[in-house]
């Protein structure tokens, strides 16, 4: 079986089979049993039938993602071969999401996928694993997304402080301040999104708050995404305060590292038997990433695969 392929002549070729045609190359690799021919602008696949369908519909969504006049990477054809629901693709864009006035976030991994689909269907969302996986900046990202499309008036933010023990009185500045060493990675997500002087503006209109962990007793939170990083530094009856703050239409995401326990009694972090205990719920989804979801430079998993849990 033969089938052709015409990439739009408005459409830069590298940019959909990259330099020096390494992207051709790996769909090359996906299919060793194919015959993948480009003349000009029209690309020829002969081989067996599935494999020459599949091979196509990974090259659909290649110039898809070409006609955005961006540079497609491995990583993104890497998810779109995983992926086998073309729908799926289609209502995420691909592997590229529209947060917020034209900033796009990139899925890089299947579970990334299903972390953004998981926190979009679900009330209560737990994102567990290691440090590198995009957990937290993709919650963050949803957040604003649901922010810029109306669907909730507030973003809370919140974080352990275990470094002060949470007694944060001591610590010069108001509240915003003591607590700002703590969440300067939740602080560097929204400024991508925002900007500095929208999300300034944003949190003295208390659009957005920084709220220290300990510091949310006694309120209900409605119409709100509420963001608890670090969990895995919080005890149950911690987490237990913070789920019970969740209002009328309102999300949750817990996000953490169950082997990166900073209490001086690893015993007393809540985090895994409240999110095994939750999953039973309807309401609540879990998302457990692996080592190889890690987005930063690859050495990172492989120090990971060595160090023992600790």
């Amino acid at each position: 079986m033969t089938l052709e392929k015409t990439i739009p002549f408005d459409q830069e070729l590298v940019n959909i089979f990259g330099v020096n045609d390494q992207n051709l190359n790996y769909l090359k690799s996906l299919f060793p049993n194919l015959e993948i021919n480009v003349r000009g602008n029209v690309v020829y696949i002969n081989g067996s039938t599935n494999d020459t369908e599949e091979a196509i519909r990974i090259l659909d969504e290649m110039i898809v993602m070409g006609s955005k006049k961006e540079m497609i990477e491995i990583s993104d054809l890497e998810l779109i071969a995983k992926i086998k629901n073309p729908e799926k693709l289609e209502n995420t864009k691909v592997s590229q999401l529209n947060v917020i006035d034209n900033k796009f976030i990139k899925v890089k991994n299947l579970n990334q996928f299903k972390y953004l689909e998981i926190i979009d269907n679900s009330t209560i969302t737990f994102g567990i694993g290691p440090a590198g996986t995009g957990k937290t900046f993709l919650a963050v990202a949803s957040a604003v997304r649901m922010y810029a499309e109306n669907k909730i008036k507030k973003i809370v933010l919140t974080r352990p402080a275990v470094e002060a023990g949470e007694r944060l009185g001591y610590l010069p500045g108001d509240l915003s301040q003591k607590i700002d060493p703590y969440l300067v990675p939740l602080f560097d997500s929204l400024e991508y999104f925002f900007g500095n002087e929208t999300l300034k503006y944003l949190i003295d209109k208390r659009n957005i708050e920084i709220v220290p962990l300990a510091y949310m007793r006694g309120r209900t939170l409605n119409d709100a995404c509420i963001i608890l990083d670090e969990a895995q530094n919080a005890t149950i009856s911690q987490i237990k305060m913070f789920l019970t703050r969740l209002g009328e239409n309102s999300k949750m995401i817990i996000t953490g590292d169950e082997t990166q326990i900073d209490l001086n009694n690893k015993t007393f972090s809540g985090l895994r038997k409240t999110r095994k205990t939750l999953s039973k719920i309807e309401e609540v989804s879990v998302l457990e990433f692996e080592n190889t979801d890690i987005v930063r430079n690859k050495i990172v998993s492989k120090i990971l695969e060595i160090f023992p849990d600790k």
